[in-house]
């Protein structure tokens, strides 16, 4: 299994409030977008990436879900104590979309818009769902379509908001040579799911090329927000 992750801060805002975090050794890979209109989205990011750091020596890989959720869950705290201690901090937040591959297993922990794609010869996959208002009212017959829409971007779900987060999981079975992509909106805003697939198919094994070339595409596209991805070959 081999892995490459960037990040970037985009052409347009004065700090990166994204971060990423790759533990090759138990294979588990994650990417936060901080909350970009709310102070501290970068510490919000930061204290997600911490709080997971901090549950590696507990990490079980006969229960692996449920240590995933848990990290989550303390992150999730984590962040609310420090929202709480500090005004300044005060309804800070963060994405969180974690890849846990386990032997042929893809165990995915998924709060907010940060997405993660599955991607093989048969085509591109998006295994997560947006927690966006766009994509609730999309659901509930109340919009047909979320192109550039104003609602795509109000987040209905993120760590450190409430008490309790709600985490969507997903169990999938990987073959050789899948490639997994975690990434926050600053490189799916950017680019097609066509663009990236054909990237990809470009650049063959060479992941760092493909991860620097989806990059300065998207910077190409506008850079509006900050960028980052990860990439795992299979």
């Amino acid at each position: 299994m081999h892995a490459t992750g960037i990040s970037n801060i985009g052409l347009v805002r004065e700090s990166n409030q994204d971060t990423f975090l790759m533990e090759r050794d138990i294979g588990l890979y994650l990417v936060c977008d901080g909350m970009g209109g709310h102070k501290g989205g970068d510490v919000a990011a930061n204290l997600a990436i911490q709080a997971i750091q901090q549950s590696l020596d507990s990490y079980d890989s006969q229960n692996a879900l449920k240590w995933l959720n848990q990290s989550v869950m303390e992150a999730n705290q984590l962040i609310q104590d420090w929202s709480q201690k500090d005004p300044e901090l005060f309804e800070m937040g963060t994405t969180l979309t974690a890849a846990l591959i386990n032997e042929r297993e893809l165990i995915i922990a998924h709060v907010g818009d940060s997405r993660l794609y599955r991607i093989n010869q048969q085509g591109i996959k998006q295994l997560t769902r947006d927690h966006t208002l766009a994509q609730q009212m999309i659901r509930d017959g109340l919009l047909e379509g979320s192109s550039d829409n104003a609602y795509n971007h109000i987040l209905t779900r993120a760590l450190g908001i409430e008490t309790k987060v709600v985490i969507d999981n997903f169990i999938e079975p990987l073959d050789p040579g899948d490639i997994i992509l975690l990434c926050t909106d600053g490189l799916s805003d950017m680019l097609e799911e066509s663009d990236i697939f054909t990237i990809l198919g470009e650049y063959g094994t060479d992941l760092e090329g493909a991860a620097q070339k989806m990059l300065d595409s998207a910077l190409k596209n506008g850079g509006y927000v900050n960028i980052t991805l990860i990439l795992i070959r299979v």
